[in-house]
Parts: structure tokens; sequence; C-alpha cells
């Protein structure tokens, strides 16, 4: 029988980390285990990441350590920005965004149920330092637990471009609007292609959003005002038709894919939520202080406050409350053994805590 090799015998880091879903959305949110990453504001770290150490990212989401079709991970890392509470870097397969609700929910409950941040029963006030600057939180708290939670982030969102179109192969002429919300965000009609939206959907949903950002991908080109570039387009948010609830309220099913998933997201998601939000005001079908219900074609949901009107270069836009709830799922460490020849090369050694190591 072969010796079991100890800790004076391995090279191994370990990676403390708590997961957190949120509408079937599974974010891992990194505690420990990780060394103060270069940069002075959370989007310098985030570049830093990007450029020099995507192995975290890799180690995080991929096969054999990740896998769950709709996984994401949030990196704890100091805040540059006055009265934040903590930074978060956000890592998704297609990449970095600048913001992400559902990972901004998932962060606040991980630090709020660890005590990293103190909580209170009532609700919890926070704030926190995304890529693209200040969110505000508030968390229901009842016990140490976190019972609900909504953010607003302070970078407002707004509709980037109207009535494009691709030519997709086998499907014919897609019309969509264009988003940023936190990334940029095609919002396609669904029953424009027969869609209902709903789980036995999803095959289809993914091959024809793939089909799609095939196209658009090679011939849209889209720039943030203060972010610049952030890349080809990568995710396809898929709009059903909204409906009356109440007099201030609409209801509405929405899908999102991210590219270069297999899968479609299994929350409506904060950012693709807001999206659709910012679609409805600009087609003068919300307006301040009127809400929007996403559900997902899981049967999760998640609620939308249009909270106000700005201008954002040159951009009519809004800022929006988000709320949802989210539960712990696990809490654990990942072993990092760097002879295992699945473990991602690409800077990783460049962020891992050298006192996590035997």
């Amino acid at each position: 029988m072969d010796k079991v090799r100890t800790g004076a015998e391995v090279n191994r880091s370990f990676v403390d980390v708590v997961d957190v879903h949120v509408g079937g959305d599974v974010h891992r949110i990194v505690l420990g285990g990780v060394e103060d990453i270069p940069g002075f504001t959370v989007r310098d770290k985030m570049e830093y990441l990007r450029d020099e150490a995507d192995g975290l990212r890799k180690l995080l989401l991929h096969e054999p350590r990740g896998g769950h079709p709709s996984l994401y991970a949030d990196i704890i890392v100091p805040p540059s920005i006055a009265g934040a509470d903590a930074g978060y870097v956000i890592m998704e397969m297609m990449g970095y965004p600048f913001m992400s609700g559902t990972n901004t929910m998932s962060t606040a409950i991980a630090l709020l149920e660890t005590g990293r941040i103190p909580m209170k029963d009532g609700p919890t006030e926070i704030a926190l330092e995304a890529p693209a600057g200040l969110v505000k939180v508030t968390a229901d708290c009842q016990g140490g637990k976190v019972l609900g939670i909504r953010y607003q982030s302070d970078t407002p969102s707004f509709l980037y471009a109207r009535n494009h179109a691709v030519d997709v192969p086998g499907i014919g002429s897609v019309p969509f609007d264009i988003a940023w919300t936190g990334a940029f965000y095609p919002l396609v009609r669904a029953s424009d292609f027969g869609f209902k939206l709903v789980r036995d959907e999803e095959e289809q949903l993914v091959r024809f959003a793939k089909e799609f950002l095939a196209e658009a991908r090679q011939t849209v080109k889209v720039v943030h005002p203060v972010f610049g570039d952030e890349g080809p387009l990568s995710f396809v948010q898929f709009v059903g038709e909204p409906e009356k609830g109440t007099e201030t309220t609409f209801e509405c099913r929405g899908c999102n894919y991210v590219f270069p998933g297999n899968s479609v997201v299994r929350s409506p998601a904060g950012v693709p939520t807001t999206a659709m939000l910012v679609q409805l005001y600009d087609r003068k079908k919300l307006a301040p202080g009127e809400t929007l219900n996403t559900t997902s074609i899981f049967g999760t949901s998640l609620k939308a406050t249009l909270s106000e009107e700005v201008s954002y270069y040159g951009f009519e836009a809004v800022r929006a409350q988000i709320e949802g709830s989210g539960w712990v799922t696990a809490q654990s460490r990942l072993v990092v053994d760097f002879d295992d020849p699945l473990i991602p090369s690409d800077g990783l050694k460049k962020v891992l805590s050298s006192t996590a190591r035997e």
C-alpha cells in the first residue's frame, strides 16, 4: 500500500470559502487563504487578478472543485472607498464583471452570518465596494440569520442601445436592445422566437444564445463611458412579456445565459433583472417608485424597484433597489495541491497565502 504523504512532503495551500445560494445561483465567497491582492481600489485588484492571476478564478469555478451549472465566486478584499465595510471582486465563467446582484447579496450574507461584519436584529445596513463602485446593502436579520436582503448600486444603469439586430444562421434576424447594469446585456424578446421561458426550454435557450453570441460578438462593439471596453458580449437576457400586477408593479419572466456555459442561470439574477427594468423604463412603462417582479425558468424570483432617475454621461439612467433572499449552503476548505495536474497554473501561486500552506 502506498504511503500517505504528510504535510512536510507536499506543497499545498488552503482556501476557506462559504457557499451561499440566491435563487439557485451558488456563490463561493472566499474569506481566507488569499494574499492581499495588488492594487489600491477594488477595480485595480480585479484587473490584477484578470491579467496576472486568473488561475484563482479557474480553481474556484472549474471542475474538479467547481462545476455547478450556476456557480460564481467572490474574493473579499480591503475597500478603498470611505464608508465601505468590505470590498469584493466578482468572478464568473465569463470573466470579471464590474457588478453583479446575486453575488452582492451572497457576499453580504456570508460576511454577516460569519461575523466578519457585525449584525443586529432588524435592518442591518452595510456598504460594499464592487469594481463598479459603492453598493449599499440592507439585510433584515434575526437570531444570527439574514432573512431578506436588498441592495442598490451607486453606479447608474441605462439603456445603451436600441433596436440592434444581427443575422443568425438558421434563426434569421434577431432584434435586441442593449442595457448596461453591471455588464452589457443584450435583451431579446423571448416570444419573437417562440419561447415561453419554462424549464423544458433550457437546452433550446442555450443553443439559441450560443448561436446569437457567435454573431453578435463579431459585430457589436460596446464601450462603457467610465469603464471603457469591457470585451465581447458575454450575456443574453431573454425577456418575457411584462404583465401588470398591481397599479405600480409588473410581473415578467426572464432567463439569462452566460457565455461560455452549457446551461442558463438558475436565478432571475440582479443585474439581468435591472436590465429588464431599464428597458421598461426606457419604453415609458415603468416610473420611479414602481416595481418589477421577475421569475426565472426555475420558478425563483427577485423584486426590483426603480429608485430614482439620473443623468449619466448623456444617458437617461436609473438606480434600482433589488430584493431577495439567500441561504448559506456550505463552509469548507479547498485544498490546493500544486502537484495536482488539474491545478490551474496561471498566476495562482502569486495570490495564495503562504501562511495557509502546510
